[in-house]
């Protein structure tokens, strides 16, 4: 059931026959600045019912992508973050010709008045907890707490559990690519962040892989991101 729930949500949830479809993508970032936040879970529920249609986890660039929506019909948007203020609000995406290949949408945060900086709650050094490993995938099986099986991470509870590198979320491509650049001994760390106390957390945890490379999902933003409210109804 968690791989079919996990491939249902990669997938941007259901397709309805007939219904027009549209790329949504967006940023999530603190109000009032350019800082983007790492680790929040963005999701698009039925407004009746509240349960998922689709969802999305945000690396540290603060960039989500939801892949194709179905537009023109009321959702329930959610986005929950560690130290930030839950945004919960009813949103009509409403399809746009004239808009390709995506729509973006923005989405700014609220700190909470008693958040601190995000930090890991354990450091692991491969050498330490794998000094035999020879590849990445070699210390996926020994890190403190977290299981891995099938491919798939999880904690001590069976929750999910997120792989990053240097705080980005790797695709098969990509992935495959940096699995051949990089061994073992090019890991620095293993942070791990326990994301469980976060309200609705699309994780339970991260686990980011500090590596020896440079990895970039794109151009950093060096303009004030302006919150979209477009949808709102």
């Amino acid at each position: 059931m968690r791989k079919l729930l996990l491939l249902f949500l990669f997938l941007g949830g259901a397709v309805f026959a007939g219904a027009r479809e549209q790329w949504v993508t967006g940023h999530v970032f603190i109000r009032g600045t350019m800082q983007a936040m790492p680790f929040a879970s963005v999701w698009l529920l039925d407004p009746q019912t509240g349960e998922p249609e689709y969802a999305a986890f945000i690396s540290v660039d603060g960039w989500y992508d939801f892949g194709n929506v179905e537009m023109d019909r009321a959702y329930l948007l959610k986005v929950t973050a560690p130290g930030c203020e839950t945004v919960t609000k009813k949103i009509k995406p409403r399809y746009d010709a004239n808009v390709q290949p995506n729509i973006t949408y923005n989405i700014a945060l609220e700190r909470t008045p008693d958040a601190g900086m995000l930090m890991p709650a354990a450091m692991y050094v491969p050498a330490e907890i794998a000094p035999d490993a020879v590849t990445i995938e070699d210390v996926y099986g020994h890190i403190p707490g977290v299981i891995y099986e099938d491919g798939f991470f999880t904690d001590a509870n069976g929750a999910n559990v997120r792989i990053l590198f240097n705080g980005y979320v790797m695709y098969s491509s990509s992935y495959e690519e940096l699995c051949e650049l990089v061994t073992a001994k090019d890991i620095v760390s293993i942070d791990y962040y326990d994301l469980s106390d976060t309200d609705s957390p699309y994780y339970a945890g991260v686990l980011d892989f500090r590596v020896n490379i440079v990895i970039s999902n794109g151009p950093e933003n060096t303009e004030l991101p302006i919150e979209s409210t477009f949808w709102d109804i």
